[in-house]
């Protein structure tokens, strides 16, 4: 598998006891906007995560890097791209990376030899919306019993969305392996709708690759488990996970972590309005 290691010099500099970077997984889409919503700051001084490129991913990333600093681990910090969920999951497990610079579902990784953090999205607070294409106003404006004589898209991987979908009654489900393809695939009528977290934009849509992607008005959806960075076995991911538990839990207690998906439009205020069709799933 091609990996291409980028530098996040802009994040971290060198440890005057450190030989070796920090390799970190995260998919290319994510680093592209992570590098636009970084723009040259300094990782340890940011407190809002809101601006070109935020979303749920991107201020993750930027999490992991601040937990980790918390924490008392100041290596640099490489990232290896792996637009592959599975895949990542897998570099993990078997040691070849440190961790996921993006949070992972709980249930997912619950039989690895891997290691999650503390969470970062806690059981019963993921809410998302449905997307599709803009401009396609007949899904724009579709309801749920609509969507379900149409054809959703997601990569299979994310087996919690599927049996999300799945739960909903939603049974045409076509599977891609990246977003970028998802998107694609959208653009290219192969698919009417997919299912994501809330932007911070104006009409809360988003692009990927050039495809500007919009929720379906008017209805939201609770997804059950709690979210988290993998960390890998052995003793470096040992050292990598008891400083994400410190940096984690202070930002955690300083708030900052809520501050941050708010700034990336995941809890979002715009649709507190909306319909949320399963609401025995939702904490709050």
């Amino acid at each position: 598998m091609a990996k291409f290691l980028i530098l996040a010099a802009a994040a971290f500099c060198w440890a005057a006891v450190s030989t070796a970077a920090i390799q970190v997984a995260v998919p290319q889409d994510v680093l592209t906007d992570y590098q636009r919503l970084l723009a040259g700051r300094n990782i340890d001084e940011i407190r809002d995560y809101s601006g070109p490129g935020s979303r749920r991913d991107t201020v993750e990333v930027i999490l992991f890097q601040q937990a980790l600093r918390l924490g008392g681990v100041s290596d640099a910090v490489e990232f290896v791209t792996v637009d592959s969920y599975a895949r990542s999951l897998i570099e993990v497990e078997q040691g070849r990376l440190a961790a996921t610079a993006t949070s992972v579902w709980a249930a997912d990784v619950k039989a690895s030899a891997a290691r999650v953090s503390e969470p970062l999205i806690r059981e019963g607070e993921y809410v998302v919306g449905f997307y599709t294409l803009a401009g396609n106003a007949a899904v724009e404006n579709a309801t749920l019993a609509e969507l379900r004589q149409m054809r959703a898209i997601t990569n299979k991987a994310w087996k919690n969305d599927v049996a999300t979908m799945e739960s909903l009654g939603i049974r045409h489900i076509e599977n891609a392996p990246t977003f970028a393809l998802i998107a694609r695939m959208l653009q290219s009528g192969r698919a009417d709708f997919t299912m994501v977290s809330f932007k911070p934009s104006a009409d809360m849509g988003f692009e990927v690759e050039g495809v500007r992607l919009v929720p379906v008005q008017g209805i939201k959806v609770a997804m059950p488990g709690s979210r988290h960075f993998l960390v890998a076995p052995g003793a470096e991911g040992d050292r990598v996970l008891h400083a994400l538990a410190k940096g984690l839990n202070q930002m955690r207690r300083e708030g900052r972590i809520r501050r941050a998906y708010s700034d990336g439009g995941f809890f979002n205020r715009k649709v507190d309005g909306w319909l949320l069709l399963n609401p025995s799933l939702y904490r709050q």
